[in-house]
């Protein structure tokens, strides 16, 4: 049954029951009884304007001429006032209406103005006149009639014409067309109408319904607008409905509608015809005309199938409507200037109930029996599309089984799908080939890769394969990829695969393409893997970051050569295509540290944080950079401590910790820091730096708590440095631990020269033999080395004296053990050396140390 077969069944049933409840208001009174009374004062005056108003208010008033006025609603209320004068019987029968005249008078209502259909309108008010005449029809005469002649035959009713009596629809002007999904309701979709009316009602001046042929744009747009029209806070003037509806689908063909519209200018001048008739649509221009109409009143405008008549005048129109009206569009193409809403395909469960009931309603037996998990199955092999549905539906009803409807779709695909094909750009169509050829969720970066295209070309692909939905956007960080991730609709994929295949050695092509990338992603990620806290690293967590990783490799590759604008423009390409991957904006903010721009770093590290804040690489790159690069040690340790929170942290991050401690005279802390690297089996570089960064923090602590008295705490910070030196491996003592060694020990002498407590004497005395011990199993030779401070250095002539034991000591530049070290040697800087004692020109200082 068609959607105009629904609604006029409705009114051919509910206006039988209105004629025989008047029949029978009529049958029990007589134009003796006192119409004002017997209707009521309220009712008697609302039937008396319904009359005037087709007959003039000059003829008599009679109850008997004031009946045929009365509606559904008060022809009941009537009759119940006067069930005494009814037989018996009828008076049953007429009590048995009463729990459904709510129900029956919403139905009549949406009949009567033209609203949509309920999916159980029809159901309700058939079963109700089947109950009212299962028995007796001395009640229901003409009810019984029109069931009768609705069994024999279900067309007669397509010749009627709906009218009936009721109060002029007080809604704004409007042409809107009655529901096409009368036949079954409207399914689902609640968010969606609510979201079009939300914008309709807000600022934008256009929306958009985007979707398949068939998603159900149309039915929507029709959902929302008669809403709008019966909502009291509307404040609209009209509503004006234009089609640019060119084909229509049936089972065996796509058949154009011969006086469709075909252009814009078509589309405006239909505009221009609904708001002022045909002698408007026939003078000047129709946009002007239109625009004119928009300013003056406030309408909804509401353009369907838009995408049959896009072209720059349309679009040029959409940019000048003036304030107060809107347009609603339905298209399958987006325009780029609205605010859009997509419709995706039903649920299952709404898919499930749109197939059950088109063969209830249409009485296709045929799929009335199938089980629920039979059903759902077949909508989910139709995509949850309404069109497809329907079309289903109707093949079975025409004797088409079922499987052969499932598998032999080209029509209703081509219907759905052809025109939007053909609005592609060649540029848009290589990357859905690739997408054919490369099922799955593809980032941005990857169908680049695969295309050759740069960041701006597939994104504007990209844009137009969305607009047109043959490609829907994923979403971000899903799974093990870094960024948004796009794949071929269902719909459109069936399409493409049964209208344009790929070729074989383009198929190849895309495969050796995909393959190319796989192999270097697994290179890089070896890579990752390997040595993940070298800034040359790139971090990778899966196969969607590979495509970008490799354009970050190239951009270290061009930052090692010098070129250090080409890395930059090349971390923005990987920014353009992966936005939401952190490693982009770390690999800039590493190019920008090498160019000392650290304004510039900070903000490529801050952004690459908001991306990624969880990331132990990167806080360590992070915090590294505050703590060297910017010197805010507070905030670089609070980085390097979140990246320190991994199950396997390894040694430099912990060492980085022990810097900044000891950056912010945390010298207990950075101390047991030193000692946590060695604890982890770091190399012999690592270990000899935790060992330099512990003994510089001993020192330091113990002579701060020496100054503060407190010899307890600065026994403590010792021991556990000299704990660290007898667990580090020996080949870490080389260079400035063993001088840091002796250092110490020295301390340890001073120390115990100035403490009461026995204990402590002996504890300082125990610690320097065994820092002593340490050094002498490295080499003997080292424990004659001594510890001094800068008494003064001549810029010029780049020598000094170092003042140690109570003696000078010469020194020269040639003398230093690292020369870069010339600038920090400023008057009582802390050194160690080797005093040569027989020099005739005097004392000397070999291998001078600076010790800060």
């Amino acid at each position: 049954m068609s959607s105009t077969a629904t609604r006029l069944t409705c009114f051919a049933i509910l206006s039988a029951v209105e004629e025989d409840l008047r029949n029978a208001v009529v049958a029990v009174t007589s134009d003796s009884d006192d119409a004002k009374e017997l209707l009521n004062e309220e009712r008697f005056e609302k039937v008396l304007i319904r009359r005037n108003r087709d007959v003039g208010d000059g003829a008599k008033v009679t109850l008997g001429s004031l009946v045929s006025y009365l509606d559904f609603a008060d022809a009941y209320e009537v009759l119940k006032k006067l069930k005494d004068r009814l037989p018996e019987e009828s008076q049953e029968r007429l009590a048995r209406l009463a729990p459904r005249i709510s129900k029956l008078t919403q139905v009549r209502n949406r009949v009567a103005h033209t609203r949509p259909m309920e999916v159980d309108d029809l159901a309700v008010v058939y079963d109700t006149a089947e109950e009212a005449c299962s028995s007796s029809n001395d009640l229901w005469g003409c009810v019984a009639e029109c069931l009768r002649r609705i069994e024999a035959d279900p067309a007669y009713v397509l010749g009627l014409t709906i009218s009936l009596v009721g109060e002029p629809d007080n809604a704004p002007q409007h042409n809107l067309p009655a529901p096409e999904f009368d036949e079954t309701g409207f399914f689902g979709r609640r968010q969606e109408i609510d979201r079009i009316k939300k914008a309709i009602k807000g600022a934008y001046p256009v929306v958009s319904i985007l979707g398949d042929g068939g998603i159900g744009k149309t039915s929507i747009a029709l959902k929302v607008a008669y809403e709008l029209l019966d909502d009291p806070k509307n404040k609209f003037d009209a509503f004006v409905w234009v089609s640019a509806k060119a084909t229509i689908l049936t089972v065996g063909e796509i058949r154009r509608i011969s006086d469709a519209i075909e252009s814009s200018l078509g589309l405006f001048a239909s505009a221009v015809e609904q708001l002022g008739g045909k002698k408007a649509a026939s003078s000047g221009d129709p946009v002007a005309e239109v625009l004119e109409y928009l300013e003056h009143f406030r309408v909804l405008l509401i353009l369907d199938n838009l995408e049959t008549v896009l072209d720059q005048r349309l679009r040029d129109f959409l940019l000048d409507l003036p304030m107060g009206s809107k347009v609603m569009v339905t298209s399958r193409i987006g325009l780029g200037i609205e605010n859009p809403v997509a419709l995706s395909p039903l649920s299952d469960h709404d898919a499930t109930r749109l197939l059950y009931t088109l063969a209830r309603v249409r009485d296709v037996k045929a799929l009335q029996g199938l089980p629920a998990p039979a059903v759902t199955k077949m909508v989910q092999a139709m995509k949850g599309h309404p069109a497809y549905i329907r079309w289903f539906v109707a093949g079975v009803q025409s004797g088409i089984r079922p499987e052969e409807l499932l598998r032999g779709n080209e029509l209703l695909l081509d219907y759905c799908m052809s025109n939007v094909y053909g609005y592609l750009s060649e540029q848009a169509r290589s990357v859905l080939r690739s997408m054919q050829v490369l099922p799955g969720r593809r980032s941005q970066a990857e169908l680049a890769f695969i295309n050759d295209y740069s960041a701006s070309a597939i994104q504007s692909s990209l844009l137009e394969l969305m607009t047109t939905n043959f490609v829907q956007m994923q979403g971000a960080s899903m799974g093990d990829t870094s960024d948004t991730t796009y794949q071929i609709s269902d719909f459109g994929k069936q399409y493409l695969d049964t209208r344009h295949a790929v070729s074989g050695d383009l198929r190849s092509w895309f495969e050796g393409k995909s393959k190319e990338l796989t192999e270097l992603g697994v290179t890089l990620q070896a890579e990752s893997t390997a040595s993940p806290y070298d800034p040359r690293t790139i971090d990778i967590k899966g196969p969607g970051d590979f495509s970008v990783a490799r354009i970050l490799r190239e951009a270290l590759r061009e930052y090692d050569r010098g070129e250090y604008d080409s890395a930059l423009i090349t971390c923005r390409e990987a920014q353009l295509l992966a936005p939401a991957y952190h490693e982009s904006w770390r690999a800039e903010a590493f190019i920008h540290v090498g160019r000392r721009d650290m304004g510039s770093a900070r903000a490529a590290y801050e952004r690459a944080i908001e991306l990624a804040p969880e990331s132990p690489t990167l806080n360590y790159f992070y915090g590294t950079f505050l703590l060297n690069d910017v010197v805010e040690p507070q905030l670089g340790l609070d980085f390097l401590q979140k990246a320190a929170v991994t199950a396997e942290v390894p040694p430099s991050v912990i060492l980085e910790i022990a810097w900044a401690h000891s950056q912010l005279n945390d010298f207990d802390s950075a101390v047991a820091s030193a000692g946590h690297v060695v604890s982890l089996r770091p190399t012999a570089d690592e270990g000899a730096i935790a060992l330099t960064i512990g003994g510089r923090s001993a020192w330091s602590g113990a002579l701060r708590y020496q100054e503060e008295l407190a010899y307890s705490r600065a026994a403590e910070i010792i021991e556990a440095f000299v704990e660290i030196v007898e667990n580090a491996r020996i080949e870490m003592l080389h260079g400035e631990p063993s001088d840091r060694m002796i250092q110490v020990a020295e301390v340890c002498a001073d120390l115990r020269e100035k403490v009461d407590e026995n204990y402590l004497v002996a504890n300082f005395d125990n610690f320097a033999a065994r820092l002593k011990d340490r050094v002498r199993a490295l080499d003997p030779v080292l424990l004659s080395r001594q510890i001094g401070s800068v008494k003064n250095t001549n810029q010029d002539r780049l020598f000094g004296f170092v003042r140690s034991w109570g003696e000078d000591y010469f020194f020269h530049l040639s003398n230093l053990c690292i020369q870069e070290h010339w600038g920090y040697l400023s008057e009582g800087v802390a050194v160690a050396f080797a005093p040569v004692k027989d020099d005739p020109r005097g004392d000397r200082a070999n291998q001078l140390r600076w010790l800060g």
